[in-house]
């Protein structure tokens, strides 16, 4: 199935989390070399830098894994004169590539460097749904000039055919989170903070340097630093100005920082061949204080899985003396509106009609309809439909059960802006009193 490669996940104990290494390979499989008179992906990549004649005329095989686009990328539209969003497509490799990777429970994508030879398969409508091996022999052209004014059209290869699956590199699963219990930990009873690291590590603490108290986190044998700062005033966003510093990134996600919601920042900074200096910020408000969990890397080829698996299991470690409840400094409901707007509204009929388009259900029925301000649609259910975008005056919130084209059953809320009757959102519905 066309799916991305994982890269294989080794934190190898020395002293606890001492050494991190990541594998990417089963030496056994078969290496990523030309197969036949296939075309290894390299060689195109140089053939079409200097023999493009080559690659012009007739059709090409080429022996490639296939990496899907990152589903943390989100839909990507066409551009004009494009009829496919090159960003979204699969990238051919010669090795699996991780095209995205999990930080503190969120998706993040992982960008192919220049230094990677990488083409970008384009499977025209006409070939129809096809399933593609993680790793294949593909029979495909290039310079196709329906796709002439896409950016990087020398770099699309546009499959004709599928033409056989081909051995390659055995992936392992993705480790999962280490259990912390045994590791030491850094507290500061002051603050009412404290948070768990790898048994070896060096821990360095740092105060008036501008913040209440700031810990870097080393490990002995890699290039890595993880940095907890805590600074005095809370962190706080409003709608239409400017984001503070420590918010300011290229994408923002909720997470949680211990029991406590924060704001993920990803922050994507300087280009080198091997990837991106990139940087994860997790941000929360504490006692009128703000609390940034970071960690800087490199991503691309020079990306450490192991790295960020110790960062996600150190987030999670974190406790706070005291309950945290809204801490997330980009929480829309601190900014959501507690009453219902002056409207106009459409009625309840026209909801629960658009609500049974909208929701892809088969026999859907309605079985209840409410009126609620911005802050209480919010808090209805617990998830990602905290996060629907805008500000309304105002949200129905329409229960209907029905079901999927699957056959399975459902029941579902869905959230239409009470003044457009526009989708939201929608999610499982909670259940009612007579559950």
């Amino acid at each position: 199935m066309l799916a991305w490669l994982v890269v294989a996940l080794t934190i190898t104990a020395c002293g606890g989390f001492g050494r991190l290494t990541s594998t990417s390979e089963d030496p056994t499989a078969s290496p990523a070399v030309e197969v036949g008179d296939a075309l290894s992906v390299e060689a195109a990549v140089a053939a079409l830098e200097t023999d493009r004649d080559r690659l012009a005329n007739g059709l090409v095989d080429l022996v490639a894994y296939v990496n899907a686009a990152p589903g943390s990328a989100g839909v990507v539209a066409a551009q004009a004169g494009c009829p496919v969003a090159p960003e979204g497509l699969a990238v051919l490799t010669d090795r699996p590539f991780p095209r995205e990777f999990s930080v503190a429970g969120v998706m993040l994508p992982n960008e192919v460097p220049a230094a990677v030879p990488a083409l970008r398969l384009v499977v025209p409508y006409s070939l129809g749904i096809i399933d593609i091996p993680s790793r294949a022999r593909l029979r495909g052209h290039f310079f196709d000039p329906d796709y002439a004014g896409c950016p990087g059209a020398d770099r699309l290869f546009v499959l004709d055919e599928l033409v056989e699956p081909v051995t390659g590199v055995r992936v392992m699963p993705v480790a999962e989170l280490p259990e912390t219990t045994d590791w030491p930990e850094w507290s500061d009873a002051g603050l009412g903070l404290g948070i768990r690291y790898p048994d070896g590590w060096t821990v360095e603490e740092a105060r008036n340097q501008g913040a209440i108290v700031e810990v870097r986190f080393q490990p002995r044998s890699a290039d890595a630093t993880l940095r907890l700062a805590v600074t005095p005033g809370q962190t706080d966003a409003s709608v239409d100005g400017p984001l503070p510093d420590v918010l300011r990134g290229a994408r923002h996600a909720p997470a949680l920082l211990g029991p406590a919601r924060a704001r993920l920042v990803d922050v994507v900074g300087p280009a080198r061949p091997e990837g991106n200096v990139r940087e994860v910020r997790l941000v929360a408000n504490y006692r009128g204080n703000t609390v940034v969990f970071a960690a800087h890397f490199t991503d691309g080829a020079a990306l450490n899985p192991a790295l960020l698996t110790v960062f996600s299991a150190m987030a999670a470690s974190v406790r706070f003396a005291e309950p945290v409840d809204l801490a997330d400094p980009l929480d829309p409901t601190l900014t959501a509106r507690d009453e219902l707007g002056p409207g106009p509204f459409i009625g309840e009929a026209t909801a629960a009609e658009r609500a049974v388009i909208v929701s892809g259900l088969h026999d859907a029925v309605v079985t209840n309809t409410t009126l609620v301000p911005e802050r209480e649609a919010r808090l209805a259910v617990p998830g990602s439909c905290r996060e629907f975008p805008g500000q309304p005056e105002g949200v129905w919130l329409v229960t209907i059960e029905g079901t999927h084209p699957s056959g399975q059953a459902a029941r579902l809320l869905v959230y239409l802006d009470a003044g457009s009757g526009e989708r939201l959102c929608q999610t499982d519905a909670p259940a009612s009193s007579n559950d």
